[in-house]
């Protein structure tokens, strides 16, 4: 019974917040039974309707690997996976649900990209509650475009909510003794890259391969950084005080922080400057 009032009391927050941001698009069309849940922003369903002009597409009896769009959760092996797969099952697990496509049917691993609503009619996207959660992070591609201000909107809403209040900053030097814990650290980049495949990194206090303090900045997440800053952003960080935050972690005996969201990193000449409480600002 508690799990119930806690799932719908979720519901019932996601709808007031995000309902009337979305657009008037038409009800979702597919209809299909959850058979189970493989992740935080992945199901497996049995599809139970078709509209003709997506039988084509989908068979009506198959079964079939349903990608949510607009929405990335924490992949095995990360912080936060069980939780995050917890949630998903809560929501949907066993249930009726039904299935809006955007442009773009399947990803290149053939999972189905599909808006997954709760109702018939369509006031509750589960893609849209689950980036309303801290766990979860607002992903968006151009061949799925069509909630991609939704979701962008939710993220940096959820970004500003989860950060306002914790005012813990250190500076880059001291990082070390924060291993473990959620702060901002501060301090001047001395070096920037970016490799082949879009993984960047700054580096504190020294150039790489002396430097005090690394952030990186995961492939996966690097487009909302290029969103928002424009491209090759990061040359622009060297000999500026940047602040970052997130949980400090070691990787061969140097700390280094991982942000995933663009409001998780500040600087004055990108037009975020460092939060007032930082004496490094």
């Amino acid at each position: 019974m508690k799990e119930r009032l806690g799932v719908l009391s979720l519901m019932i927050l996601a709808v007031g917040l995000w309902t009337s941001a979305l657009p008037p698009c038409a009800p979702p069309s597919v209809e299909a039974q959850v058979l189970r849940v493989i992740d935080g922003d992945t199901i497996v369903v049995k599809i139970l309707t078709v509209p003709q002009e997506l039988s084509r597409t989908l068979l009506m009896g198959s079964e079939v690997t349903v990608r949510y769009i607009g929405v990335n959760a924490p992949e095995q092996g990360e912080e936060g996976f069980e939780e995050a797969k917890e949630i998903n099952r809560l929501l949907v697990d066993g249930r009726k649900v039904y299935l809006e496509l955007d442009m773009t049917a399947f990803d290149p691993y053939g999972r189905l990209l599909a808006y997954v609503y709760l109702d018939r009619q369509g006031h509750f996207m589960v893609n849209l509650a689950l980036a309303t959660s801290t766990l979860f992070r607002a992903m968006t591609y151009e061949n799925t475009p069509r909630y991609n201000p939704c979701f962008t909107q939710a993220d940096v809403a959820v970004a500003e909510c989860s950060l306002c209040k914790l005012q813990e900053c250190v500076p880059a030097e001291q990082a070390p003794r924060y291993y473990g814990k959620e702060v901002w650290v501060c301090g001047v980049v001395a070096s920037v890259s970016r490799l082949a495949y879009n993984r960047v990194f700054l580096n504190f206090g020294r150039p790489y391969p002396n430097q005090i303090f690394t952030v990186m900045i995961h492939e996966r997440h690097i487009a909302a950084f290029d969103s928002k800053f424009g491209p090759r952003w990061e040359n622009r960080l060297v000999g500026q005080t940047v602040c970052v935050f997130g949980k400090v972690e070691e990787y061969q005996g140097k700390p280094e922080v991982l942000p995933a969201s663009p409001e998780q990193l500040r600087a004055a000449i990108l037009g975020v400057p460092c939060p007032e409480f930082c004496p490094c600002r």
